[in-house]
C-alpha cells in the first residue's frame, strides 16, 4: 500500500473500528458503552461495514473525488471486514485484498481443529 500509492496518487485512509480506540461511542465513555445489550448491539461486524461505507462516501464527496476507485485493505478480522466490505458494498469499493483472513473458519464450515492443524503442521 504504501509503495504503490504514490504511484497512482492515492490516498490512504485508516479507518477505526467503532468502540475500540478513540471511537467508543456514547461520548467515549467505556461502562457505558460496554454496558448492555442494547448499546453494545452498535458492536458488530456489520456496523462497521456500514460506518465505513458511510465514510467513505461522506469523505469522496467532501474531497470531490466522488468517481475516485476505492480499494480496501486488511489483514485477519480486518481481512474478513475488507471481503465482506466488497461484497456488501460493491458500489463502494472496486476491490478488496484480505490477507490471512479466516473467512471460512465458522461452525458448520470448517474443522474446529484445522488451525491447530495447520499450525502444528508448520511447526
Amino acid at each position: 500500500m504504501f509503495d504503490i500509492a504514490p504511484h497512482f496518487q492515492a490516498l490512504l485512509v485508516f479507518i477505526e473500528h467503532r468502540f475500540y480506540g478513540k471511537s467508543i461511542p456514547f461520548g467515549g465513555d467505556k461502562d457505558v458503552a460496554y454496558s448492555n445489550a442494547s448499546t453494545l448491539g452498535y458492536l458488530t461486524s456489520t456496523q462497521a461495514l456500514a460506518d465505513y461505507a458511510t465514510l467513505i462516501i461522506d469523505l469522496k464527496k467532501n474531497l470531490t473525488a466522488v468517481d475516485a476507485p476505492v480499494v480496501v485493505f486488511g489483514g485477519s478480522y480486518g481481512g474478513m471486514l475488507a471481503s465482506w466490505f466488497r461484497l456488501k458494498y460493491p458500489h463502494v469499493a472496486i476491490g478488496a485484498l484480505a490477507s490471512s483472513a479466516p473467512i471460512l473458519n465458522f461452525e458448520n464450515i470448517t474443522s474446529p481443529y484445522s488451525f491447530n492443524n495447520i499450525i502444528t503442521q508448520d511447526f
